[in-house]
């Protein structure tokens, strides 16, 4: 693999090929860039590498769930050496028991945590087409150059992007920077602004990037018919100028 390009490609290869050899027992496919590793490490106490003589610009989490242990970490090995064999991935390390996976996991589900510890963090939830997800990682860290560290980490399987920048100290600056080129960016390429975690209080204003006039409209109207007084969920999801 010469370059993060062709290794970001690799990833959504390694994906398809995960899904045809392994069907119905993935049950995860998690991915995290080297910044997103190395602020895990550095900043949790009792993370680990475990691949520490490697140094890679993207790391991926497969996890399989069936119901022959003895099968599916056959399945899995196979597929792990086919892998290898194929040039998709450079190296890799199997979970032997339950501790070493919970230490797996915690290089990913470790990272909020991380880069609280950090300091400052802009959070982003966003899904974007597979195949261009990490193109806005890249192009918000040409934006921001030196002045944050730009994290991208998520569930590749269904392209829910974590987009995370930290900085020292929360910066009108550096958010005037990030918005509103993130929302701009996620709807010019067919996204959603709002993933998993939902639009919230913080983005409802921001809705019509990923939801025309129209839609929002008719949500709207199923909202009042619903809850005419306004007291189910307050001020979320809906901008407040539609539903006033």
């Amino acid at each position: 693999m010469k370059g993060p390009e062709s290794e970001i490609m690799n990833c959504f290869k390694l994906l398809q090929e995960a899904r045809r050899k392994l069907g119905e027992i993935l049950s995860a496919f998690e991915f995290l860039d080297s910044n997103a590793m190395n602020l895990v490490l550095n900043h949790l106490e009792g993370a680990r590498n475990p691949l520490p003589t490697s140094l890679h610009n993207f790391y991926v989490l497969i996890e399989t769930t069936g119901s022959d242990e003895s099968s599916d970490k056959q399945k899995l090995e196979a597929f792990l050496l086919g892998s290898m064999e194929n040039e998709l991935i450079s190296d890799g390390a199997l979970a032997q028991d339950i501790n070493q996976a919970s230490s797996f996991w915690l290089l990913r589900e470790g990272i909020p945590e991380a880069l609280m510890r950090a300091g400052a963090v802009y959070k982003y939830d966003l899904s974007i087409p597979v195949e261009k997800m990490y193109n806005l990682v890249e192009e918000m860290r040409s934006r921001l150059g030196n002045d944050a560290n730009v994290v991208g980490y998520g569930h590749l399987g269904d392209g829910n992007l974590h987009l995370n920048v930290s900085t020292p100290q929360y910066d009108d600056k550096i958010l005037s920077q990030i918005e509103p080129f993130v929302y701009e960016w996620t709807s010019k390429h067919h996204g959603s602004i709002s993933a998993e975690h939902g639009l919230g209080l913080m983005k409802a204003n921001k809705i019509f990037y990923s939801k025309s006039p129209e839609t929002v409209k008719v949500m709207t109207s199923i909202k009042k018919l619903l809850d005419p007084n306004h007291i189910l969920n307050p001020y979320k999801v809906l901008p407040c100028s539609s539903i006033s």
